[in-house]
């Protein structure tokens, strides 16, 4: 063979695989590609027509006796390798069959017999709803195939110089295409964001949701950025997001320089603060946004899934979903407000006020005597996150009907297999106070505080749909971080 095999092929062990209409004028397509691949690894010419003979049979058998004339039907076809061995796989749903009863049958008899005199192996499987699968397989010959596999050394990327003069700036609309392969080349397509979609992104950035800084290097390449999304248009908060570097210059400490450039430009806009989502796979970010004045406000346990994956530092994925912990940096003054702490969290809670140096008059239920009363119906908001599996509930009102409300939702989409619920709860209305309990009850733990989210400060709380987390796998790059992540560990325990 001209070209060896990528030894990576053969590792994962899948050669091809065609999905085609069950019509028997795609027999020499199915014929040829299995004789191709047989020649491959090395079938003497005498061979090929076994191959071809058993692929033809096999093909026929499934297309004649799995679908009735006029159904328009399906089969998938594989070619697998496993070491000394080709595996011919077909797949479909059609009709049920039994294999021995085929064999009984004139049509079709010859054939099975046939398959099985020239294959190495035979396997009929039933897949129930899944529809079957007919497996055959061919050993390969007696020799070595090392000759015909070439060893993959992996092409690790130069890393830039530490000395390059780079280019900071902001997204514009052209950009877009660019930070769509920036993702890529750091996360494949495993990122949740609209990163991906250049018209999208164009779109947002026109409408006033998104800002954004970027850097480019030296040789003008789209090397870095770092989004700031806002819940709408004029919002004085931005949610520091969308962070992606180039493998090639991870380690150039470009995280807290990109979040320094959008310090300036926020305080030149006026925003009041920034807040922020850090992964715990690595503290890289997290280490940046402490050194950078920001203070830690809660943590979301299971907000990422599994399938993210940083290339060069987990290209395997994640063992589990990944948690971020929150962070708000205050960068203007914000006007003064009156808050309502509910006394579960009460000491967590001022904690993190305190460090956040507000403007803030804070309530409890020792300082709020009044009473206070809920009438009409609840308003909220149900928003799902496909990228993330998770559904955010905010409450905009609270009524008479807020816990059937909520117990409601809840059943509905942990029904639909959500991972991660949260619930928004605004901290202006002393009411929040009061039904945190009831929420606890519901299955509620807490998440965090977000200031200035929406035109005032908000209590995110947290709701794990059967999840497992092993909370010794987040790392935490402060001992304020970890006592968050205790706290939280120990609020979700309580519930049980």
């Amino acid at each position: 063979m001209k070209n060896k095999l990528d030894k990576r092929i053969l590792i994962a062990g899948k050669l091809s695989e065609l999905t085609i209409p069950a019509q028997l004028n795609y027999l020499p397509v199915v014929v040829n590609l299995s004789k191709q691949i047989a020649e491959w690894f090395g079938f003497p010419e005498e061979k090929h027509r076994e191959v071809e003979l058993i692929v033809e049979e096999s093909f026929v058998s499934v297309v004649e006796n799995s679908f009735e004339l006029d159904e328009l039907g399906v089969v998938k076809f594989k070619i697998s390798y496993l070491p000394g061995k080709l595996i011919f796989t077909f797949e479909d749903k059609g009709l049920p069959v039994d294999v021995e009863k085929l064999e009984l049958e004139e049509r079709s008899a010859l054939g099975i017999l046939l398959i099985k005199h020239l294959a190495d192996e035979f396997k009929f499987v039933n897949l129930g709803k899944e529809g079957k699968r007919l497996e055959v397989v061919k050993n390969l010959p007696d020799e070595e195939i090392q000759h015909l596999v070439s060893d993959f050394a992996p092409v690790e990327p130069e890393p830039a110089p530490k000395d390059e003069e780079l280019k900071f700036g902001m997204l514009k609309s052209q950009d877009a295409l660019e930070l769509a392969r920036l993702a890529y080349r750091a996360y494949g397509y495993t990122y949740a964001s609209v990163a991906y979609l250049p018209e999208k992104l164009k779109e947002i950035l026109e409408y006033g949701y998104l800002e954004a800084v970027t850097v480019r290097n030296s040789k003008d390449e789209f090397i870095a950025n770092l989004g700031l999304f806002y819940e709408k248009p004029g919002a004085r908060v931005a949610d520091s997001g969308m962070a992606i570097v180039d493998p090639r210059y991870r380690g150039h400490n470009l995280f807290k320089r990109m979040k320094m450039q959008a310090i300036e430009h926020g305080k030149s806009i006026g925003l009041y603060g920034l807040y922020s989502e850090s992964v715990t796979i690595h503290p890289y970010t997290q280490k940046g946004n402490i050194t950078l004045g920001a203070k830690e406000t809660g943590l979301l346990i299971a907000f990422t899934g599994e399938r993210v994956t940083f290339k060069k530092i987990n290209d395997e994925g994640l063992s589990q979903r990944q948690a971020v912990m929150l962070y708000y940096l205050k960068i203007n003054e914000e006007p003064k407000r009156t808050v309502y702490i509910p006394a579960v969290y009460e000491d967590i809670m001022t904690r993190i006020y305190s460090d956040l140096k507000l403007n803030r008059t804070v309530h409890t239920t020792k300082s709020f005597k009044n009473i206070v009363e809920m009438s009409g119906e609840t308003a909220l908001e149900l928003s799902f996150k496909p990228d993330l599996n998770s559904a955010v509930i905010t409450i905009e009102k609270y009524g008479e009907d807020i816990v059937p409300i909520l117990r409601l939702r809840i059943k509905e989409l942990c029904m639909k297999k959500i991972d991660t619920i949260y619930l928004e709860l605004p901290l202006s209305e002393p009411a929040t106070m009061y039904l945190v309990s009831q929420f606890r009850e519901l299955g509620f733990f807490f998440g965090g505080l977000i200031p200035e989210f929406r035109d005032g400060d908000i209590l995110k709380m947290q709701y794990l749909n059967n999840i497992y987390i092993d909370t010794s796998k987040i790392m935490i790059a402060s001992e304020n971080g970890r006592s968050i992540l205790d706290f939280i560990v120990a609020d979700r325990e309580s519930l049980a």
